[in-house]
């Protein structure tokens, strides 16, 4: 095995390692995947070229040794997951690892995983088999691409090879920046195109295609040199690409500079690399780096579910180190035995992995009926966790082309519009009881904040422009109508406000730096032409939040699972500095403008503490939102048009 690919399969194997265990130290570690896909498909191209140009190629024999590499390490690592899974995971998350173990065993992963979350999303991290999809994807690539350059006359391949890589290339940057729904894979239910567009196979396989290229071009020219210099270079942009990035879209710009400097380094030979003691110490870890890819998401997700939040930095470093320790020893117990002295005829070793296949289906039947019989008892917990959509889940958007849905309306004629992101949707159940004229304006995420759009990650700008749309649509109906007097607007306000986080805004059709100040002005504005209308602005906060799952925490307290936290309740003083920028920031807005400023944290927290549920009654939902049934705890007294009632004060701090 050539040096350098070696020392690349390490750096990756580190650079993602590290990405997970959030030290800070590499924001875009997860182009790790990407130098790996690039080597994937160079080393495999190879071997099926080789075969085909000497004539020997065998299928059969092609198939077993993929599965002597790969299967045993990760049979063992879904083995040991699935058990730990089943101690830790609550009902409802082990449903979900069913579908994503079943996935896996039949290397689909990738498609199961976008109709449950998205790679970037913050749940991400309670999910155990997240990283199997890149292995999914890989062994797609496999079972196609021997048949493909089989049948493709040898004279072609290249050009083939080339005009699928375009293909496929085109079709991850036409989908990467959309926000719409793939129209052919609906059925397999959510997902939106940026997500497929990151897990699918046709989209994704122009990284491996790089590698098959080079893999062609090496073969065709066996004294191939390229410079030195230009591999060291390649390195070295890979690490910059992984630290700082130019593109917070993936994969896009950081992705094509990862593969494009991948594939400089795996043309030629490994002459380039000295014999130094760093250097070979990474190349052994890429000897190790399958196996430690395999379990290191595992481990991550552990400490997470236990924790409820970032695991600190402490326990990520030992972590990491023990993803490292513990790769090794698959490797060398597992993986290495059965990929060299597993000496069994190939029919009996296909028999052998098909017992083994069905005996880890068993797994997911086992998960599936101890998760129905915790669902007796569930009918409680399932509705404190149900996502709180305010009225009706079609109130994502509200509108319908120019109309809003019928079904974000309560009343004949609407006196009160709440307007703002999901933190406005879950007011509703609450607002609704003493309210019962009621117009919700809401999406996700997007703000009650006219003219400005916030950007990051996969809210690109196609999602922006559909976000200051739905805010035109949504100003335009309050400043119109003669019937409402009151609109309540409420946000997270972080995504405005928290400069510590990535991101930019679209203002117009220009994109400007994240700026709380620019935020702020445009609230301002906002609320100042309502005023002016002689409507009645509301401005309430987001509820007290820290960062950590409270939703999840009630959850696992009442099933009596595992965690770190000693209670879920918050202290005042943790919420005033996780949310320091947001407090500050809306206290700016009622100086500017004198709205009425409502705090959340006034029903809630009392002396050093904020209670995160009123008798019996679970108020939270997740790390932030308002479960249904704690909307209406607190806010079904709330009559909008006579002024805020008992606990909630408007007074500022």
């Amino acid at each position: 095995m050539r040096r350098d690919i070696q020392l690349l399969r390490g750096v990756a194997v580190i650079f993602v390692v590290l990405y997970h265990a959030k030290l800070g130290i590499l924001n875009h570690g997860y182009l790790g995947v990407d130098v790996f896909f690039v080597l994937s498909g160079f080393l495999i191209t190879k071997i099926i070229l080789e075969g085909l140009d000497k004539g020997n190629f065998s299928f059969l024999h092609f198939y077993i040794r993929r599965a002597k590499r790969l299967l045993p390490a990760l049979y063992a690592t879904l083995l040991v997951t699935t058990v730990v899974a089943h101690l830790i995971l609550t009902p409802d998350d082990r449903k979900d690892f069913a579908a994503q173990l079943i996935g896996s065993l039949a290397f689909f992963a990738n498609m199961v995983l976008p109709t449950q979350i998205g790679y970037f999303a913050a749940d991400a991290e309670s999910v155990p088999l997240l990283h199997i999809w890149s292995l999914s994807l890989e062994e797609q690539y496999y079972f196609t691409l021997p048949l493909f350059l089989f049948l493709i006359p040898r004279q072609w391949r290249l050009h083939a090879l080339i005009v699928l890589l375009a293909c496929s290339f085109l079709w991850c940057l036409a989908w990467v920046t959309s926000t719409g729904s793939p129209p052919f894979l609906w059925r397999f239910g959510g997902g939106s195109r940026s997500d497929w567009a990151f897990y699918l196979f046709p989209t994704r396989a122009w990284e491996l295609l790089v590698g098959s290229i080079c893999a062609w071009v090496m073969l065709q020219n066996h004294d191939l040199r390229i410079p030195a210099l230009a591999k060291w270079v390649s390195l070295l942009v890979i690490l910059m690409v992984s630290i700082w990035g130019i593109d917070s879209v993936h994969p896009r710009g950081n992705a094509l500079i990862a593969v494009m400097a991948t594939g400089i380094i795996v043309l030629g030979d490994d002459k380039w690399l000295p014999n130094k003691i760093l250097i070979n110490a990474i190349e052994r870890v890429g000897d190790w780096s399958y196996s430690i890819y395999l379990v290191h998401w595992p481990l991550f997700v552990a400490a997470h579910v236990i924790f409820l939040e970032q695991v600190p930095a402490t326990i990520g470093v030992m972590l990491a180190v023990l993803a490292i320790v513990v790769g090794f020893l698959q490797y060398r117990y597992i993986e290495t035995p059965f990929r060299y002295q597993w000496r069994s005829p190939n029919k009996l070793v296909w028999q052998e992995l098909v017992i083994a296949s069905l005996a880890l289906l068993v797994a997911p039947m086992w998960l599936l009926i101890s998760t129905s019989r915790d669902a007796i008892a569930d009918d409680r917990i399932k509705e404190i966790r149900k996502v709180n959509y305010g009225l009706t889940e079609r109130c994502e958007g509200s509108f319908e082309g120019k109309e809003i849905n019928k079904d974000c309306v309560i009343g004949n004629a609407p006196q009160l519009a709440v307007w703002g992101d999901s933190y406005a949707m879950h007011l509703v159940p609450g607002l609704s009881v003493s309210n019962p004229n009621l117009v919700q304006l809401t999406k996700s995420v997007c703000g009650p904040i006219f003219g400005l759009a916030p950007l990051s990650g996969r809210y690109n700008e196609n999602w922006a422009r559909e976000c200051l749309l739905h805010n035109k649509k949504a100003f335009d109906y309050i400043l119109k109508s003669k019937e409402v007097t009151h609109v309540i607007l409420s946000s997270s306000f972080n995504q405005y406000f928290d400069v510590q986080k990535d991101g930019s805004f679209l203002v117009g059709n220009n994109v400007v730096k994240k700026s709380a100040d620019i935020a702020i002005q445009h609230l301002v504005e906002t609320i100042s032409t309502l005023q002016h209308a002689n409507k009645v602005p509301i401005l309430v906060s987001p509820p007290p939040r820290t960062g950590f799952n409270i939703g999840a925490c009630l959850e696992r307290q009442e099933r009596q699972l595992f965690f770190v936290r000693n209670g879920c309740n918050l202290t005042k003083n943790e919420y005033l500095e996780h949310e320091a920028s947001v407090i500050d920031a809306l206290k700016r807005v009622k100086e500017k403008t004198g709205v009425q400023l409502v705090w959340i944290s006034d029903l809630l927290c009392e002396g050093v503490t904020c209670q995160t549920q009123i008798e019996d009654t679970y108020v939270y939902r997740d790390g932030g939102h308002l479960s249904i049934i704690g909307s209406k705890a607190l806010l079904g007294n709330w009559e909008v048009e006579k002024g805020m009632p008992h606990p909630i004060t408007t007074a500022t701090r």
